[in-house]
């Protein structure tokens, strides 16, 4: 038996110094119990980060191949990809194939007086069955008020091809290319 249990079936009261020990006891067991599980959490929360690493490196390297072939098309840079286009035109935003520029003035001539414009377009590869653009009039304001569209058959590589638009509203001012088809 322990002196606590005697002293009560004695009748006699605990001793403070019994009773002192035994509450420093318990806060150096608190003390001791946090201290642990403070650590404990420690140690979770990094092999948690330490897994999270894992899997990322893990998607990381799952995702992405290793290929040397100089004409793999993931290695071409945007200059690769428009390197071929001639001085003066543009690169169709909607197919890498085709360049295209505005006529100049005196490269055209309006039917019937009323407005116009033109292209020069140059598919790279060519268009085996057609080539089509399509513009948007505009008046003055900027406000679009109608389209007009011109097509020409096969388009052989590198070829030049022009293409006029005839407006036959009134209010005609601007155009603004927005559709280049070639298939």
């Amino acid at each position: 038996m322990g002196k606590e249990e005697r002293e009560k079936l004695s009748g006699q009261e605990p001793t403070k110094s019994s009773a002192i020990s035994q509450t420093s006891r318990n806060e150096e067991d608190i003390i001791r119990e946090y201290k642990s599980k403070k650590k404990e959490k420690r140690r979770n929360i990094l092999v948690g980060l330490a897994i999270l690493l894992i899997c990322i490196w893990a998607y990381n390297s799952g995702s992405t191949t290793l290929n040397n072939s100089a004409t793999s098309p993931s290695s071409a840079t945007e200059e690769d990809l428009t390197n071929w286009i001639p001085s003066g035109f543009n690169s169709w935003s909607d197919d890498p194939n085709v360049s295209w520029r505005w006529l100049e003035n005196k490269e055209y001539k309006c039917d019937y007086d009323r407005a116009c414009s033109g292209i020069m377009i140059i598919a790279k590869n060519g268009c085996d069955r057609n080539l089509y653009a399509e513009v948007s009039i505009r008046d003055k304001n900027g406000v679009q008020i109608g389209y007009t569209n011109d097509t020409v058959s096969s388009a052989l590589s590198m070829e030049e091809s022009k293409l006029i638009f005839n407006s036959y509203e009134e209010n005609a001012d601007t155009f603004r290319l927005s559709k280049i088809s070639c298939y």
